[in-house]
């Protein structure tokens, strides 16, 4: 809010702070209300909100060039200098609004109308160009509903990136997994990246769980068009061959599917798709899973990592439901194990291994 600038703070800190505020999910109706008091107030604070507006967007192009000169530099150079320079000039934009009589008082209602409108309409544009980052730490989820109504939940250590259009709705997931319920909107397509997979919905609920090697889609609700990110780049289609994969498929409930760079795998139909979503109620749920798959599912939430050193050890299935965060349940479960001694490291790790027979023994 405005109470917390300080009282001798410029017009473009103060622009700062509002756009800071108003991007943050903290911002309230007051917020935004005291927003549109505060910036019909003056042309200069119109000016100072859209120049915030050109350089977040500016910083975040791909392309942006950033000097090699140090920061500390460029700031003792502008401090010197006493100037600011703008695209544009205040006086410029209350001519452009008000026909160059900005000081009649009867004009400075219509300028400040206009302003508000001008401000609203690019403020809107540029929100709908610039995606929205979501993340979690380790350990961590968060659930985010969307300006469309979808809603998604990520998992730990995840990054999401949204991107919302007039004509389409873009999400990006960077690293991680979530889980998708999509608002259906026939107008505004769904589409999910991630990895090598290019996932269209169709207003449903499907989880998408993106590690390095692979990418694997559970719908549980709805369907699913499923494609390889060539295929949606190219625009072709391609068939399957005996045992190989292909560039697109529709997924329905209850099925599952792995997307890796080569294309899309054979579906899985009647898939346990609880156990694939398990992990909102921060529980881990496994169906013969060999134990180094389960350790590393412990590994994605917990710090103190376990480590499997038995290639024997590692092989073995296991089939039950665990706390995400609570390893030591799955540690006494591996000690109860014929021959599975566990010793723990100085940076909290736990070795997972198997006795080994004393040298001297007959068998």
């Amino acid at each position: 809010m405005a109470s917390d600038l300080e009282p001798t703070a410029s017009v473009f800190e103060q622009a700062a702070h509002w756009w800071e505020l108003l991007e943050s999910d903290s911002a309230s109706s007051s917020d935004h209300r005291e927003f549109g008091e505060w910036v019909a107030r003056s042309p200069e604070r119109v000016e100072a909100v859209l120049q915030t507006a050109r350089l977040v967007k500016a910083a975040k192009a791909p392309r942006v060039k950033w000097p090699r000169t140090s920061a500390e530099t460029l700031i003792r150079d502008a401090k010197a200098s006493g100037k600011t320079v703008l695209p544009f000039s205040a006086a410029r934009l209350i001519n452009s609004v008000t026909g160059g009589e900005a000081r009649h008082p009867r004009n400075r209602f219509a300028w400040a109308a206009a302003a508000v409108l001008l401000l609203g309409v690019t403020l809107t544009l540029f929100i709908l160009e610039t995606p929205k980052e979501f993340t979690t730490a380790l350990g961590e989820q968060r659930s985010v509903l969307l300006a469309d109504g979808s809603r998604m939940t990520l998992n730990t250590a995840s990054v999401v990136e949204v991107k919302m259009h007039k004509s389409r709705r873009e999400v990006r997931l960077v690293q991680g997994e979530a889980l998708f319920e999509v608002s259906h909107d026939a107008t505004r397509p769904f589409v999910v990246r991630a990895g090598s997979a290019v996932l269209k919905d169709v207003g449903t609920l499907f989880n998408v769980d993106m590690r390095a090697r692979a990418t694997t889609v559970t719908v549980v609700e709805g369907k699913v068009d499923v494609e390889s990110a060539s295929v949606a780049d190219s625009g072709t289609q391609t068939e399957r061959g005996a045992g190989e994969a292909i560039g697109s498929l529709i997924l329905g409930a209850n099925e599952r599917v792995v997307v890796t760079p080569a294309g899309v795998g054979a579906p899985q139909h009647g898939v346990n798709v609880a156990a694939s979503v398990a992990w909102t109620q921060r529980q881990l749920m496994f169906e013969h899973r060999p134990l180094s798959e389960v350790a590393e599912e412990f590994n994605r939430y917990n710090k103190e990592r376990i480590e499997i050193d038995s290639a024997d050890l590692k092989r073995q299935e296991v089939t039950g439901v665990f706390e995400a965060k609570d390893p030591a349940s799955f540690l006494a479960f591996l000690s109860s194990l014929p021959g599975v001694e566990i010793r723990q490291e100085g940076n909290g790790s736990r070795i997972v291994s198997m006795h080994k027979p004393f040298k001297g023994a007959r068998p």
